[in-house]
């Protein structure tokens, strides 16, 4: 464990330090690859997300029946969707996988 710092606020930020690991040739290109990985999975969570909501609102719109669970699940085109209403879980499996 570090030692608490003395003559700093409880809460307030240190001050970073400049440290050049010696691998960072290693470090760096991988960094790199991981925040552009992280930029595109946020770009497809938006996505995600957008296509859910016009996926769930297209079922309501269908008046299906709703199983004795609550759920709604049918088979259409080589997919099993079901639909799970207390949390909108939305699952989509091709019935090849």
């Amino acid at each position: 464990m570090g030692r608490k710092a003395e003559n700093h606020e409880a809460g307030e930020q240190l001050e970073l330090i400049d440290v050049t690991p010696e691998n960072m040739k290693t470090i760096a290109p991988l960094a790199k690859q991981y925040e552009k990985a992280k930029r595109l999975r946020m770009k497809a969570s938006k996505r995600e997300v957008e296509t859910k909501q016009e996926l769930l609102e297209a079922v309501r719109e269908a008046n299906m029946s709703p199983l004795p669970d609550g759920s709604i699940r049918f088979r259409a085109n080589g997919m099993t969707i079901t639909i799970t209403p207390r949390d909108e879980l939305v699952q989509v499996k091709e019935d090849s996988e």
